[in-house]
């Protein structure tokens, strides 16, 4: 279904009062449509409308519509800078589509996650994520780790044999 068929249905439940169906409606386009700020903006006011601020406060992060206490709700409800950023959902660095409140609040978050770490954050084709430092010690704890598992499985191996030869 269209995108404009689906948002027709959305007014039409809140026409309607029908608020859950139109939740459910505007989840599933902002999941198809992730960095649609329009969708964001609505589904924060749908939120705003319920009571919900936590919500409203994640929907409308991006937006300049959210209010300091819809912030502060969604802030608290996700202390960890990473976890608000992962929870935003948006797959795109949005910073050049946004207004000039949500640029500054955007802005402050990739800067909190710098600071909590592991590591900066750096933009992929499936959203943020910690930019790996790609040294050489990174590439050999892995080497050493499946080394390492390598020995175990082989000492279960001759264990298990030995038992069963035991056993025989």
């Amino acid at each position: 279904m269209a995108k404009e068929q689906v948002l027709a249905k959305v007014e039409a439940d809140l026409r309607r009062g029908h608020s859950h169906p139109a939740m459910q409606r505007l989840a599933s386009l902002t999941a198809a449509y992730p960095d649609d700020l329009d969708l964001r903006t609505r589904r924060a006011a749908l939120y705003r409308r319920v009571g919900n601020v936590v919500e409203a406060g994640r929907w409308g992060f991006l937006t300049e519509e959210a209010t300091a206490e819809e912030i502060a709700a969604f802030e608290k409800a996700h202390p960890g800078a990473w976890r608000r950023l992962f929870v935003l959902k948006v797959n795109s660095d949005p910073t050049d589509k946004l207004g000039p409140m949500a640029s500054a609040r955007f802005g402050r978050l990739i800067e909190q996650t710098g600071k909590e770490g592991p590591a900066p954050v750096v933009w992929t084709e499936v959203g943020p994520r910690p930019q790996v430092s790609g040294t050489w010690i990174d590439d050999l704890s892995c080497l050493l780790t499946g080394v390492i598992a390598v020995i175990v499985i082989a000492l279960a191996g001759f264990g298990l044999a030995t038992l069963i030869r035991w056993a025989l």
